[in-house]
């Protein structure tokens, strides 16, 4: 893993459960400070507590498709309070199985704002350069399989993640002059909180155990590269959507 400096600053947003809560964790042990962005001050106080350097970890509390509009001054905000963004690791989301005869415009709009608008906002405000470190920045967003290999019923939030990805690309290409590095990752399944729900709802353990090779994902799988991703040792890295799904077949 790299080692950060605790004057290195990542804003890590869904951090108070699951992939984010994994990266959060992975990043403070790995040196860095972390601004953990989460809708729930009480789960952000337990990340907190599970911390190795739970002085390290800053809990923010925010819900961030709430006025859209300011994202970008919201991140702009952080660096006035802390300074200088090393990283943005973004693995707030939702999920959504529903086949298309049953999309509804509204229902759309949501997904589309957390799934796709969010995390572009959130880009745009990092990318300012009042905020980010310059050269050696990074961010790393989390989309999924279902964007490249959907199954029935993600029609929209294949789509969405599909949206994140491209536009990320873009962005990989835009900010290289400035050493600021853009990638993705697309996990499979993996046993989140919001991996169990799907499981729970529409399948079984065992059922989708047998589908992996390698076992079923944990939120350490994916926070292993998205840090690794965030480091000196990954400079030459950029413009990549990585794919982890444990031999899904």
């Amino acid at each position: 893993m790299p080692d950060f400096r605790p004057d290195e600053f990542f804003l890590v947003t869904g951090a108070s459960s699951g992939i984010g809560e994994g990266v959060a964790l992975l990043l403070n042990q790995s040196g860095a400070a972390v601004i953990a962005a989460g809708r729930s001050e009480a789960r952000l106080e337990s990340l907190r507590e599970k911390a190795a350097a739970p002085g390290h970890i800053h809990p923010e509390v925010k819900d961030l498709a709430d006025d859209l509009d300011r994202l970008p001054d919201w991140v702009l905000g952080l660096k006035n309070k802390y300074g200088k963004l090393k990283g943005l690791i973004h693995c707030a989301g939702v999920t959504l199985t529903e086949p298309v005869n049953m999309v509804t415009y509204a229902g759309a709009v949501e997904l589309f704002n957390l799934d796709y608008f969010v995390p572009v906002l959130l880009a745009k405000g990092f990318a300012d350069r009042r905020v980010n470190v310059g050269e050696g920045a990074s961010m790393t967003f989390i989309a999924s399989l279902a964007a490249v290999r959907p199954d029935k019923g993600q029609g929209l939030y294949g789509g969405a993640k599909a949206a994140l990805i491209n536009t990320m690309l873009v962005l990989a290409k835009e900010l290289a002059p400035r050493r600021i590095r853009v990638n993705c990752l697309s996990p499979a399944l993996v046993m989140t909180p919001m991996g169990r729900q799907f499981v729970t709802e529409l399948t079984s353990a065992e059922e989708q155990h047998n589908r992996y090779p390698l076992g079923l994902g944990q939120a350490a799988d994916v926070a292993a590269l998205a840090v690794f991703l965030s480091g000196a040792q990954a400079r030459w890295i950029t413009g990549q959507n990585y794919i982890l799904d444990g031999g899904l077949t």
